[in-house]
């Protein structure tokens, strides 16, 4: 009899990844409190997989575990390049352990041999591969200041904002967001895995910037402080230019 009341699908969600360089828990925890402490409201249940290929000799992995939920963090599992029987381990202790999507050089040599085929047989055929489908999105417009402690949200939208947004205040879009104003407090694009978002502003000032999931305190802002920037993401990593 087929199960009528579940289902299970496979599907890709967007985690943030704490990468641990030490398994000194009392390094660690300095660190966090100044990092949660930047943006508080931001880290706040986020859930949370520890990165550990960087890490040498033992680690302490529920004390880890312990630590990271201790932050109001929801402990997600382990991650990383590490041995076999490494893997093993955390799993006995009943931690998960998430693999990462990059394919092997196996699955690589496999994947351009089949699109390979694929493109063959299409040209014979004279059919096309479809594009990679684009985020074609429309634009949430809003006007005057966003005030700290509101929150503005474009679903399935961009968000273009003609004032500024105050500290303590945030902007959140599954698009691009325009801010033609002051960027004080929080923005986060591609809120729903779209890599290609941007964020424009002609002032940044902010408190945090994400785009899908990649995130920037003020600290790492410095570059571009006070000036109008758009900031993208360039392989996976935030890059912030200029925009006159």
């Amino acid at each position: 009899m087929a199960d009528a009341s579940i289902e299970f699908k496979g599907s890709s969600f967007t985690l943030s990844v704490l990468h641990l360089k030490t398994s000194m828990l009392a390094h660690i925890r300095a660190d966090l409190t100044k990092k949660v402490a930047q943006a508080p409201d931001f880290f706040h249940l986020v859930p949370v997989v520890v990165s550990i290929e960087q890490v040498a000799g033992l680690i302490d992995y529920q004390a880890v575990k312990a630590l990271i939920e201790e932050f109001n963090f929801i402990f997600v599992g382990f991650t990383g390049a590490i041995e076999k029987e490494q893997r093993q381990v955390i799993r006995q202790l009943g931690f998960s352990f998430v693999n990462t999507a990059k394919a092997s050089a196996a699955d690589k040599s496999t994947l351009v041999k089949d699109t390979a085929a694929k493109q063959s047989s299409a040209s014979q055929t004279g059919s096309t591969t479809p594009a990679t489908t684009c985020h074609l999105y429309t634009d949430k417009v809003h006007r005057g200041q966003i005030r700290s402690g509101q929150q503005l949200y474009a679903k399935e939208q961009n968000l273009v904002i003609i004032g500024s947004v105050s500290a303590g205040a945030e902007v959140i879009a599954d698009g691009n967001i325009h801010i033609y104003g002051s960027l004080r407090g929080r923005a986060i694009a591609g809120a729903k895995g779209h890599h290609k978002a941007q964020i424009y502003c002609q002032n940044l000032e902010a408190e945090l910037v994400s785009i899908n999931g990649n995130y920037w305190l003020s600290e790492s802002m410095e570059a571009h402080w006070g000036s109008p920037v758009y900031i993208h993401l360039t392989d996976s990593e935030l890059t912030s230019s200029k925009l006159i």
